[in-house]
């Protein structure tokens, strides 16, 4: 589940690991909404990432769905070294596509930059989904994290190019659903939300 949107969505800003972003009351509504429909699934466990947007979001589902939450470093948001805190059109006017670069992930971003590689954000996701799949087996888990790490799981499953990555919407408080098997993950659905959001975002 990707975090609700949060103040540095709206204001179009490169939050990276910065934790003064808190959720907007539209994130906590699309967070509670998520949270309700989750409550008719037997859930097993909730981790999330330690920045304080997933955190709120996670506090939320917890509180509906009424068990407790854990943190995990591997869920965390993508360093952003040197860009951190700057505005998307910003970013675009002063580097190009580094977006479209990130996903890339062939060393054309500078490494005096402090960008986290996209394959690195896929060796720690994969990293707790083998966790989750060994601890929590056939049970039903809530991951609680950011853009580029849910974007960096599915790669795990689909091998996908650089431009379909950077076109890819994962929207806020969505889920992206995995199933696992004996032989891997299976990516059901992702970018789910209420379908009254889908003409409006």
């Amino acid at each position: 589940m990707r975090h609700g949107e949060a103040e540095n969505n709206v204001a179009h800003i490169l939050a990276g690991r910065r934790s003064e972003y808190h959720l907007t009351e539209r994130g906590k509504a699309q967070v509670t909404d998520v949270a309700e429909k989750l409550k008719t699934v037997p859930i097993d466990a909730i981790y999330t990432s330690p920045i304080t947007r997933t955190i709120e979001t996670a506090q939320i589902v917890a509180e509906k769905i009424g068990i407790d939450y854990k943190t995990d470093e591997r869920l965390t948001e993508t360093e952003m070294g040197s860009v951190t805190g700057m505005g998307y059109n910003e970013i675009l006017k002063k580097y190009g596509n580094l977006f479209l670069k990130f996903y890339q992930d062939d060393g054309t971003i500078p490494n005096n930059m402090g960008v986290e590689r996209f394959s690195a954000i896929g060796a720690r996701m994969s990293n707790m989904l083998d966790y989750v799949a060994e601890k929590h087996s056939d049970k039903n888990v809530v991951l609680v994290t950011h853009l580029d790490p849910i974007k960096a799981t599915i790669t795990r499953i689909m091998d996908l190019k650089p431009e379909a990555l950077f076109n890819m919407a994962i929207k806020n408080a969505s889920l992206t659903i995995l199933k696992h098997s004996s032989m891997d993950y299976t990516l059901s659905a992702f970018n789910v939300i209420d379908i009254s959001r889908y003409p409006l975002e």
